[in-house]
């Protein structure tokens, strides 16, 4: 079954590279028709790309959340997937194929570099742990989704000032409706990483006896949740709007990035299962 799971673990990357391809000749096109078929491509993508997970999790015997490229598996899931319920309360759902490009480099990245032998562990089969996990990454990808319409925000924003639209900019949503959208995954990102982080509070009293181990992504997690929460409602508070609340959210998002690559060198971390 492991075999299989590799040949499925590969296939997949290339089963993003095509949906990419669509959406592209979908984006640049004028068939309208097709446009409508992009959520029923991605859904199907979706479905796939959870075939993939649970086979893994069969082949591996444990729940496929205990290794970082699992995490970036489900990452890369959690990214297409919010996206999509994102966008569908939205007419202008251009934005789908930049995320669909993010997630297809994060799973490459992770299908190159799954690990296939895994050391048993009880955690590893709690399905309460891999809520944690889920949650956790469902509010990583809703953080990072932000940034991207934040990202699209300030280029478009960019380009109206200097009277430069091309048909990338032609296609993307107004700056109106990427500014609500990077807001709402902002509080989609805060409410599910803060559930992950109780549950994952709940899980270290369990574990280790304590609800507040002195472990570095316990830290780090309720450190990067404080500070988007504290940024939102500042913002709420002054009124920040428009490039400003773009700029934070990059700059947030900027600082996860850099901090969650310091993390992922500290061996010191009971977040190691291998």
């Amino acid at each position: 079954m492991i075999s299989i799971s590799q040949i499925i673990s590969f296939l997949l990357p290339a089963c993003y590279l095509i949906v990419i391809v669509l959406n592209a000749y979908i984006f640049f096109g004028r068939n309208k028709k097709l446009e409508n078929t992009i959520p029923y491509v991605i859904l199907s993508l979706i479905c796939f790309h959870v075939f993939h997970i649970v086979f893994r999790g069969i082949a591996i015997n444990a729940l496929p959340v205990a290794t970082k490229m699992d995490a970036l598996s489900l990452l890369a899931l959690a990214v297409i997937s919010l996206i999509l319920i994102i966008e569908m309360s939205s007419e202008n759902r251009s934005s789908i194929l930049f995320a669909v490009i993010l997630s297809f480099i994060i799973q490459i990245f992770s299908s190159l570099f799954y690990s296939w032998k895994l050391v048993p562990h009880p955690l590893l089969v709690n399905p309460l742990y891999a809520i944690h996990v889920v949650l956790t990454i469902l509010g990583y990808s809703a953080i990072s989704i932000s940034a991207l319409y934040a990202l699209l925000y300030i280029m478009l924003n960019h380009n109206i000032k200097h009277h430069r639209l091309g048909v990338v900019y032609e296609k993307l949503p107004p700056l109106r409706n990427l500014e609500r959208l990077s807001i709402r995954s902002v509080q989609i990102g805060i409410i599910t990483l803060g559930l992950g982080i109780i549950l994952g509070h709940l899980q270290a009293k369990e574990v280790l006896g304590t609800y507040w181990p002195i472990d570095p992504k316990v830290i780090y997690n309720n450190i990067i949740w404080f500070g988007y929460f504290l940024g939102l409602v500042i913002a709420q508070i002054y009124k920040w709007r428009g490039r400003w609340m773009a700029y934070l959210a990059m700059a947030g998002f900027v600082i996860l990035i850099f901090t969650n690559i310091m993390i992922i060198f500290i061996e010191n971390t009971f977040h190691q299962f291998q």
